[in-house]
């Protein structure tokens, strides 16, 4: 079981010693979002029976669910080891961390390493490591709101030559003006 005060690691063999496997990674993440009482994130119930694998299931809401589950690692298939490092490594140096390099220290693609740093840019900003909402839910306008009109298709200069119309004005044209209320 993770102790109750988060440890402070001065390098990555500190971090790799503390943690010695998966499960181990899984109790220290238990503790610092739950304080060692799993809470289930859909209906908030406490009483929840755990499985081998660590995962667990609400007696409320009969849903399983994980420690990854609304955090940056959740719909992950990345191991939680790899992504301590990966906190660790950008957080440790005074420039940060490319993507390229975080790619070859933790032998993952650079695509994947971009990934991940997206995400934990996020939860420095957010300063929380919950998962990011999507933008669209999150902002919900109100009230009276102003728009132009704007103007949606291919601009003709990027279109192939046999698909360049010949240029009209007004009403002949194409595009069809977008508004938005």
């Amino acid at each position: 079981m993770a102790p109750a005060s988060t440890p402070k690691f001065k390098s990555l063999v500190q971090l790799n010693d503390y943690f010695s496997d998966e499960y181990t990674y899984k109790q220290h993440l238990t503790q610092l979002r739950w304080k060692g009482t799993p809470v289930c994130p859909r209906c908030g119930c406490q009483k929840s029976y755990q499985f081998k694998s660590g995962d667990y299931k609400c007696a409320g809401c009969c849903k399983k669910f994980s420690v990854r589950l609304g955090t940056i690692f959740e719909d992950s298939p990345i191991a939680l080891h790899k992504w301590f490092i990966a906190v660790y490594l950008p957080t440790s140096h005074k420039k940060g961390v490319s993507s390229c390099q975080l790619a070859k220290d933790l032998g993952v693609t650079q695509k994947t390493a971009w990934f991940m740093l997206h995400r934990i840019r996020y939860a420095v900003q957010q300063k929380s490591f919950n998962k990011p909402v999507d933008e669209v839910e999150a902002v919900k306008l109100s009230g009276t709101i102003e728009a132009d009109e704007t103007y949606v298709g291919d601009k003709e200069k990027n279109k192939h030559a046999d698909r360049v119309r010949k240029e009209r004005k007004g009403v002949a044209r194409k595009q069809k003006p977008l508004f938005s209320t």
